[in-house]
């Protein structure tokens, strides 16, 4: 069971990177690791070592536990909601970023 969720984890990688707007070039760089080697795991050609969710983690912000919880969301979900949810999470950051709330305190 446990081979069956593991390519979620290679798939929410993905969806980070995208959401991020790196190519894999970029992240590749970012990260110390070969373009080819983000390719393999984008691909699910290759396992995800704590190593690599660890830097993932580091340079993006955030916790290895979430990108857990992120693959686990991701899993059995169609590739059109994969995309929904990264895209609906953007809009949601970008609202916050202007709430009412937000720019009382920038004001001050």
């Amino acid at each position: 069971m446990a081979d069956v969720k593991r390519p979620m984890i290679n798939d929410a990688l993905r969806l980070i990177r995208l959401y991020y707007g790196y190519s894999q070039a970029e992240l590749a760089e970012e990260l110390g690791l070969s373009q080819s080697m983000i390719s393999e795991i984008e691909r699910n050609a290759k396992t995800v070592s704590i190593d690599v969710l660890e830097r993932y983690s580091e340079r993006l912000g955030v916790r290895m536990s979430q990108l857990m919880f992120f693959a686990e969301e991701l899993e059995g979900e169609p590739v059109q909601k994969r995309g929904r949810l990264i895209i609906a999470n953007r809009v949601l950051k970008l609202l916050e970023a202007f709430s009412p709330k937000e720019h009382a305190d920038a004001a001050q």
